[in-house]
C-alpha cells in the first residue's frame, strides 16, 4: 500500500507530517512525504522517501507579505493579503503534487492543504487529512465562523481546481477540512477533549513528534547553555516583525529587568539581527526545540500549534504572544490547561508586560508543577503510532 504524505507551509506546519510518514514507513507501508524542496534534508534526516512539490520559498518575500498581513489591523483584510500570495504559491506547487501523487493508493494530506485535495479528485484516490488546528475541529466557535465565510474562499481555492482539471465547487473549504473516511486529529487529549459531533471519522491520536539525532550545538550556544540558571527562551518562530529593532530592544530591556538569562531564536523576525547582546542574552538561529526547550525553564512565544506541543513536552511554562489565526486559541488553551498565562495580542506585548511575565513563569511554582504533570501524561502518550493504528483500521474498512 503506496502513501502519499502531502503538507505545505512552515517548519511547523510540515514537521509532524515528517514524523507520521516515518511510523507509516516502519509500520510497512510504502510511504513518502510530498513537499516543498526546503524539506528534502528534514526527510532525509528522518530516513524517509521524498518527492519534492513545486512550492516556491522565497524567505523575503514571505516575510514581506506577513509584515504587510501584521501591519493591517482588519482580520479579514489580512485574510484576503494571506489568501492572495498563497494562491500563487499553490498553483505553482499544485504540477508538482499532481505528480508527485500520481501512483499513490491513499494520499493524506493537512486539512488546509488545498493541492493534496485536489491531487486526491485529479487521481480519484481516496484521502485522509490530518490536522494540528484546533479551530478547524467540528464544533467550535471558530469552525462555526470558517463555516459561514467558506464562500469566500471559493474564489482562492476554485482557480487551484481549475489549474488541476476539476470543475468548480461550493464551500471547498468545507470539504477540504474533512474527509468522508478519517480525520487525524494531532493533539493531545490532555488539551482538546473529543466532541460527539466528530462521528466517529475524526480521531484524536496525541501530537505528532519528531525526534532527530542529537544535536552538536555551536560552541558559543553550548557555552551559554552549560552556565546557570537555565534560560528562557524566546522565539516567535515564522512571525515577523514589524520593527525588529525596535522589538530586539524591547526584548533585552525586559529580560534584563526580569532579571533572567535568555536565547532568543532570531527566526523571522530576526531577533537579535545586527544588535549587541549583554551577556545574559545570546541570539541563536534555528536550534530544534526538542534539544533546547530541555535545556530551559521557560519559553516565550508567538502561540503554534507545535512550539505549544514542544514547551507541553519539555514541562516547562509558557506565555503565547499571539499574532494570527489560531494563535490565540492555543493562548487560551495553555492557559486553560495551567501552563500559561492568558496570552497577549502582539501589539500589546510592552517592557512591564515582559518582565513581570518572565518572572512569573519562574516563580509560580502551581504553573511549574502543572507544567511537569502534563508533561509526565504526554510522556505516555505515542500519537503517530495511534494515527497508523487509525489509518490501518480505515483502510481495512474501506
Amino acid at each position: 500500500m503506496r502513501i502519499a504524505v502531502s503538507s505545505i507551509g512552515s517548519e511547523g506546519d510540515v514537521r509532524p507530517y515528517v514524523a507520521l510518514t516515518r511510523a507509516l514507513a516502519a509500520a510497512g507501508y510504502d510511504a513518502y512525504l510530498v513537499a516543498a524542496g526546503r524539506y528534502r534534508e528534514r526527510a532525509a534526516s528522518a530516513g524517509i522517501s521524498f518527492r519534492e512539490s513545486g512550492q516556491p520559498w522565497n524567505e523575503d518575500e514571505y516575510r514581506q507579505v506577513m509584515r504587510s498581513v501584521l501591519a493591517e489591523r482588519s482580520f479579514l483584510k489580512q485574510g484576503r493579503i494571506l489568501m492572495n500570495a498563497a494562491q500563487h504559491e499553490l498553483l505553482t506547487a499544485l504540477p508538482g503534487v499532481i505528480e508527485a501523487t500520481r501512483d499513490a493508493d491513499i494520499i493524506v494530506h493537512h486539512a488546509t492543504d488545498i493541492t493534496g485535495f485536489a491531487a486526491s479528485l485529479a487521481h480519484r484516490k481516496p484521502r485522509f487529512t490530518g490536522t494540528l488546528i484546533a479551530d478547524f475541529l467540528p464544533g467550535t466557535i471558530a469552525s462555526a465562523l470558517i463555516r459561514f465565510g467558506a464562500r469566500f474562499m471559493d474564489g482562492i481555492f476554485n482557480p487551484i481546481l481549475a489549474a488541476a482539471g476539476l470543475p468548480t465547487r461550493r464551500n471547498v473549504a468545507l470539504e477540504l477540512n474533512e474527509s468522508p473516511l478519517l480525520n487525524l486529529v494531532a493533539i493531545s487529549p490532555l488539551v482538546i477533549q473529543p466532541r460527539r459531533t466528530w462521528r466517529g471519522r475524526w480521531q484524536l491520536t496525541g501530537y505528532w513528534f519528531l525526534d532527530e539525532p542529537d544535536l552538536a550545538p555551536d560552541s558559543e550556544l553550548s557555552a551559554f547553555l552549560s552556565a546557570s540558571p537555565p534560560p528562557v527562551i524566546i522565539a516567535f518562530g515564522s512571525m515577523p516583525a514589524l520593527r525588529s529593532k525596535e522589538l530586539t530592544e524591547m526584548i533585552v530591556d525586559g529580560v534584563t529587568r526580569a532579571g533572567c538569562r535568555a536565547v532568543l531564536q532570531s527566526g523571522m523576525a530576526l531577533l537579535g539581527k545586527k544588535s549587541e547582546m549583554p551577556r545574559h542574552i545570546h541570539v541563536a538561529r534555528y536550534v530544534p526545540y526538542t534539544w533546547l526547550l530541555a535545556r530551559s525553564t521557560a519559553i516565550v512565544h508567538h502561540g503554534g500549534a507545535g512550539t505549544c506541543a514542544a514547551a507541553l513536552r519539555a514541562g516547562i511554562p509558557q506565555a503565547i504572544v499571539w499574532h494570527l489565526g489560531d494563535q490565540k486559541t492555543w493562548g487560551r488553551l495553555m492557559h486553560r490547561c495551567g501552563v500559561a498565562p492568558p496570552p497577549v495580542f502582539h501589539r500589546r506585548m510592552s517592557i512591564d508586560w515582559l518582565a513581570s511575565t518572565l518572572m512569573r513563569l519562574q516563580s509560580d511554582d502551581a504553573m511549574r508543577a502543572s507544567s511537569a504533570a502534563l508533561a509526565a501524561e504526554v510522556a505516555k502518550e505515542c500519537g503517530v503510532d495511534a494515527a497508523v493504528e487509525a489509518v490501518r483500521a480505515s483502510i481495512a474498512n474501506m
